[in-house]
């Protein structure tokens, strides 16, 4: 990123949204380190998580319909599509997991 185009008062709202997007991309690996060790999905919400994904794409839909008016790619793209990505893994677990519980549960019920 050239910071010499830009000026004060555009530096200080991109550092602010990284540190935004680093603060909550520290908590979705957490929670799939907790349901890899788990193995249980109880609490979890996949709408919740879905919606949170939804934004993190929409987000870094904006960086990129930014750079057909001539703008660089914002950095913070990247932290938009690896928070997308660690929500989608925890989807992923949550769905492989649930899906795990609910063969046992009719396993033990038959």
């Amino acid at each position: 990123m050239n910071l010499t185009h830009l000026t004060d008062a555009a530096v200080l709202p991109m550092l602010l949204e990284a540190a935004m997007l680093i603060c909550f991309g520290i908590a979705w690996p957490m929670a799939n380190l907790q349901l890899l060790r788990t193995r249980r999905p109880d609490g979890k919400s996949p709408v919740f998580a879905f919606i949170i994904l939804c934004g993190y794409l929409i987000g870094a839909a904006a960086k990129l319909l930014a750079t057909t008016h001539g703008a660089a790619l914002a950095p913070v793209f990247w932290l938009y599509l690896l928070n997308a990505a660690s929500v989608s893994m925890n989807l992923s677990l949550q769905w492989w997991f649930g899906r795990r519980a609910q063969l046992a549960a009719c396993l033990q019920a038959a």
